[in-house]
C-alpha cells in the first residue's frame, strides 16, 4: 500500500486530524499527516496498514474519513505523493507543529543523547578540543550561509577557499546559498551542515553542537531543491571534485532522485568515491516508501530516520537498502538568513537529511578515533567504507520491538562505535566488489 490523499473539511485543522489518527493508532507508531495543499494531506501507506491492524473489521474509509474526520480519501501511488509533496506552496500550509522534546529525553539536545555521542567525544579530547588532523567532510547541497553555528563572522571552519558551486545559475561566492526567493529548499545546506559541524554558545547558555564540532567542512552548491533529478550532471561534478581535489574523507548527501533510477554516470561517480575510500552517507528519503537515489545504491551508506521515542519516523523512506537509522524528527537546528550573519536557531527540523548529517559526523569521529587501526586493517580504499557500514550496524542500538529490515540494523550509537574496538573494527572478507568502477568521470561501466 503506497499512500492515501485525504481532503479535510474547512472546520478541521491538520493538527486536529493528526491527533485523531494518533488516538486510533496508540503509542507504538509515529503517526503523521503531510499537508500538501490548503485542505489536502497525505497519510503514508504503512500508517494505514497499522491502523487497520489495530482496528480489526474497519475499512480505510471507516478510519480516515468517519473516525478521523476527513471529507474523503483516495489511494495514490508513491510517485503521485512525491509530486504533491514537491509542489507544496508554503503559504498554503498550516504552521508546522513543533513538539517540545521532554528534558528527560534530552530536550534540545535529544538527538545527541539518542546517538550517545558524548561518549565518543570523550575519546578524542572532548567536544571543544578535537584535533581533526587531516579529516575533512564534504557536503553536496544548496550551499552554506554565513551563520554563527559555523563560527562566522570570525574564524569559521568552513573551508571557504575550497567550496564550489556547480549549477546553471549565476555564481557569486563559491558554495554560498543565496537563498533566492521561490527556491524550494533555500537554506537547507545550512540547517544540515550545522548539524554536522556546528558549534555556538546561545545567549541562554545552551551550547549548540553538531556531531563533529568544528570539523573542516567543504560545501558544494548544486541545487535550490533537495530533489535533484535534473541536477545529475552537477551532482557528478561535485562528487568527483570532493573526492579527487578537495580530498575529503566523508561526504554528506541529503538530497535525492525519485523515482529512484540511477544513470550509469551517477553509479560510476559513486563507485569512484567508494574506490577512493570516501564514505558517502545518503538520506533514505522523505514522504515515499522507496529509498531514493543515491541512497539506494550499494556504494552508499543509506540512513533512515527515527523520533525521540526511538520509533521509526513516520516521514522516512525505508527498505532493504537502509543500513541503520538515526534521529530525523524535531531536531534543534540553525536557521539560515539571506544577508549578514545568522544567529537564530529553532526546533522542529524534520527529515532523513538530519539523520544523514548525524551519520556523517559519526563517520568523521570513527575515522579520527581509530585512525591508525583503520589504516592498518583496511588501507585507503573501499574496504574502510564497508568497515564503517558494518561497524555502525554492529554497534547500533536496538529498541524493544525494532524491525531490522525496513529501518536497518538499529539506531546509530556513536559512543559504542568509538569505544568498542571489537565491533568498531570488523574483520573484512577479501571478496570481489559487486560493482564496476569507471576509470574516468563520465565513463560507463
Amino acid at each position: 500500500m503506497d499512500a492515501f490523499k485525504v481532503i479535510l473539511p474547512d472546520n478541521r485543522t491538520f493538527a486536529e486530524y493528526r491527533g485523531k489518527l494518533k488516538a486510533l493508532a496508540g503509542e507504538s507508531l509515529d503517526v503523521g499527516v503531510e499537508q500538501v495543499g490548503v485542505r489536502e494531506g497525505i497519510v503514508r501507506g504503512h500508517v494505514v496498514d497499522y491502523l487497520l491492524q489495530q482496528n480489526p473489521g474497519k475499512s480505510v474509509d471507516d478510519l480516515l474519513v468517519r473516525k478521523a474526520g476527513a471529507n474523503r480519501c483516495e489511494s495514490i501511488t508513491d510517485l503521485e505523493a512525491d509530486v504533491l509533496y514537491r509542489q507544496r506552496i508554503a503559504e498554503d500550509l498550516e504552521p508546522r507543529e513543533v513538539v517540545a522534546v521532554p528534558a528527560a529525553a534530552g530536550g534540545r539536545a535529544w538527538h545527541l543523547e539518542a546517538v550517545n555521542v558524548r561518549a565518543a567525544w570523550q575519546q578524542v579530547g572532548g567536544p571543544d578540543a578535537i584535533d581533526w588532523g587531516g579529516i575533512r567532510v564534504g557536503q553536496i547541497d544548496t550551499g552554506y550561509t554565513r551563520h554563527a553555528a559555523y563560527g562566522f563572522p570570525n574564524a569559521s571552519w568552513i573551508a571557504q577557499a575550497d567550496c564550489r558551486t556547480f549549477e546553471p545559475f549565476p555564481i557569486t561566492t563559491p558554495g554560498v546559498d543565496p537563498m533566492p526567493f521561490g527556491a524550494v529548499s533555500k537554506g537547507h545546506g545550512t540547517r544540515i551542515g550545522a548539524t554536522i559541524s556546528g558549534c555556538f554558545d546561545l545567549p541562554d547558555g545552551f551550547r549548540y553542537r553538531g556531531i563533529a564540532p568544528k570539523v573542516p567542512h567543504v560545501v558544494v552548491r548544486i541545487t535550490d531543491s533537495v530533489a535533484i533529478n535534473t541536477r545529475q550532471a552537477e551532482f557528478i561534478q561535485a562528487l568527483d571534485y570532493l573526492v579527487a581535489e578537495a580530498k575529503v574523507s566523508v561526504i554528506n548527501i541529503s538530497l535525492g532522485m525519485f523515482p529512484p533510477q540511477a544513470s550509469p554516470d551517477v553509479r560510476n561517480a559513486m563507485a569512484r568515491a567508494r574506490s577512493a575510500g570516501v564514505i558517502v552517507v545518503c538520506a533514505a528519503g522523505n514522504g515515499v516508501n522507496e529509498v531514493v537515489v543515491p541512497a539506494a545504491l550499494d556504494t552508499a551508506i543509506a540512513v533512515a530516520g527515527t523520533t525521540f521515542q526511538s520509533l521509526p519516523w513516520n516521514g522516512s523512506s525505508f527498505g532493504p537498502q537502509v543500513a541503520f537509522s538515526a534521529p530525523a524528527a524535531g531536531i534543534f537546528r540553525a536557521n539560515p538568513q539571506r544577508n549578514g550573519v545568522g544567529k537564530d536557531f529553532a526546533d522542529g527540523g524534520d527529515g532523513t537529511s538530519y539523520a544523514t548529517a548525524i551519520t556523517t559526523g559519526a563517520a568523521a569521529l570513527w575515522l579520527l578515533r581509530w585512525g591508525p587501526q583503520i589504516a592498518a586493517m583496511y588501507g585507503p580504499g573501499s574496504a574502510r567504507v564497508e568497515a564503517f557500514r558494518q561497524a555502525a550496524m554492529d554497534t547500533a542500538r536496538r529498541p524493544p520491538g525494532w524491525q531490522p529490515t525496513p529501518f536497518g540494523a538499529g539506531i546509530l550509537d556513536i559512543g559504542v562505535l568509538c569505544t568498542d574496538a571489537a565491533r568498531a573494527l570488523p574483520t573484512m572478507s577479501l571478496v570481489p566488489v559487486p560493482w564496476a568502477i569507471a576509470a574516468t568521470p563520465g565513463a560507463i561501466a
